[in-house]
């Protein structure tokens, strides 16, 4: 990292900070318990014109995260692999590679049904997470140019 290059965590809080005070604060308790979750993970972040998502995984690959934060301007939710078993319907959405669940507080991470899903997605995604060690972050993009932000969905 040369001098006038910002920290990861700097990039991060950068990227935060377009966003409304009381969602960076919700992102700022869930990010320690999912880093907690996935001790000596790659912590990967994406800076995307509507959102920041951070992954956490075994591998410096995005797609290959076992789950992953996504911020946007009014909500902030959880992603899972689509192939993962969802046995009580939690998960949202009908894309062709990942499903979510709205977190409205960081205690959501706590939740039986929560906590038993990311519990469902380590073991689904096949890596070994060491039972200690910090997580290391690593800026994978940044949007160069940023589209102006729609205000009526994210």
């Amino acid at each position: 990292m040369n001098a006038r290059q910002p920290s990861p965590n700097a990039q991060l809080s950068a990227f935060l900070s377009r966003f409304p005070p009381e969602i960076v604060a919700l992102v700022k308790r869930c990010l320690p318990k999912l880093r907690r979750t996935f001790p000596g993970s790659y912590e990967l972040v994406y800076d995307y014109s509507n959102s920041v998502v951070v992954a956490f995984g075994m591998s410096e690959v995005g797609y290959k995260a076992t789950v992953a934060i996504a911020v946007f301007p009014r909500w902030v939710r959880l992603y899972f692999d689509k192939s993962l078993p969802d046995p009580k319907g939690l998960l949202e959405g009908s894309g062709g590679k990942v499903r979510s669940v709205a977190l409205e507080a960081a205690s959501d991470l706590d939740r039986g049904d929560i906590h038993a899903l990311i519990k469902a997605a380590k073991k689904h995604s096949g890596v070994t997470f060491p039972r200690t060690g910090s997580t290391r972050m690593i800026i994978k993009s940044e949007a160069k140019k940023r589209r102006p932000r729609r205000t009526e969905h994210a």
